[in-house]
């Protein structure tokens, strides 16, 4: 019984290492062609999360998914229908989480669960992607920490224009009326598009911890006891499998967000932030969906040097975008 369970969980660790492995070979010779990033030119940094009220604490938990996790010391629905009684408890500990800028130990343990990426597909090993399920009121704290990110986000004009991903009124529609539209416009000026698709190897789960926490500081102005916070979310993060009433060992995760999270992609929009403005050096037109990039450009199709510098600018573009 205890044979699935670690199969998966070794499965997705080693995926993850190898992956790894192979991007820290190539750091030494990226390091000439290395973007620095953006610096926070906003008007205010975010410092502190503001804690939260009991009114607040209660309109997270009615609002959120009840869905259970067997880490949990108490059945979700229990916490629901007693949240009278356990509502002032509830508020201490995410408003201790907040100020302190510490996100418990106990919380950083997650039960994968396998899921085909694609309907349809043959359940493999390589088709499966770790969603993580998580402790209950884990996913309360972090939906307070994400939505006083993405406010400051907003506030400061911070968010990726051409991102159509995780947030209100962007998505896959969006993204393929973008792409689409300026290909239309460009055949209407007798323009041919070169296209390029770009989707990154599990990307939620390579995310290098120490990048992120460095640009959610120098770019997104995150500093203190939000950044603390965010240090303390990140390190020493563990996952498991349980299948059949059958748990696997727990594997560490020196990499990565967690699948499953409100604040996982949020934290992985900023982390990919950065592949806009190297593409920016190089090609007028990007658009991207969460880890898969559309990279395009248009020429003259009666002109030779057009055509050699169309892809010359495209090849260069993703030798950058590789470093």
């Amino acid at each position: 019984m205890r044979h699935w369970p670690m199969t998966l969980v070794v499965f997705f660790h080693r995926k993850i290492i190898n992956i790894r492995a192979d991007l820290d070979a190539a750091i030494t010779e990226a390091q000439s062609r290395v973007h620095h990033d953006a610096v926070f030119e906003g008007d205010q940094k975010l410092f502190d999360f503001t804690p939260l009220s009991a009114d607040e604490v209660s309109k997270f938990i009615q609002r959120s998914s009840k869905k259970r996790c067997t880490l949990d010391p108490m059945l979700t629905s229990l916490v629901v229908s007693m949240i009278d009684e356990l509502l002032p408890f509830t508020t201490c500990i995410l408003n201790s989480s907040l100020s302190l800028g510490h996100f418990s130990g106990v919380w950083r343990a997650a039960l994968v669960d396998p899921r085909l990426k694609k309907a349809g597909q043959a359940a493999s090993l390589p088709n499966l992607r770790p969603v993580s399920n998580l402790q209950f009121v884990s996913k309360l704290t972090k939906r307070a920490v994400y939505d006083q990110t993405a406010e400051h986000l907003s506030r400061s004009g911070l968010y990726p224009l051409l991102q159509s991903a995780y947030r209100a009124g962007h998505s896959k529609e969006t993204a393929l009326l973008k792409v689409q539209n300026d290909i239309l416009l460009a055949m209407d000026c007798q323009y041919v598009t070169l296209l390029v698709l770009l989707d990154l190897s599990v990307a939620f789960d390579t995310v290098d911890h120490q990048v992120l926490l460095r640009r959610l500081e120098v770019t997104y102005g995150i500093t203190r006891t939000a950044l603390q916070w965010s240090r303390s979310y990140l390190t020493g993060r563990t996952q498991r499998v349980y299948i059949n009433q059958t748990y696997s060992d727990d594997f560490a995760l020196p990499h990565g967000v967690p699948q499953g999270s409100c604040l996982g992609p949020l934290l992985f929009t900023m982390y990919a932030s950065k592949l806009f403005e190297v593409v920016k050096s190089h090609l007028p037109e990007v658009h991207a969906y969460a880890d898969d990039t559309q990279i395009y450009l248009s020429f003259m199709p009666d002109s030779a040097a057009g055509e050699h510098d169309a892809i010359a600018a495209l090849q260069d573009c993703i030798t950058d975008i590789r470093s």
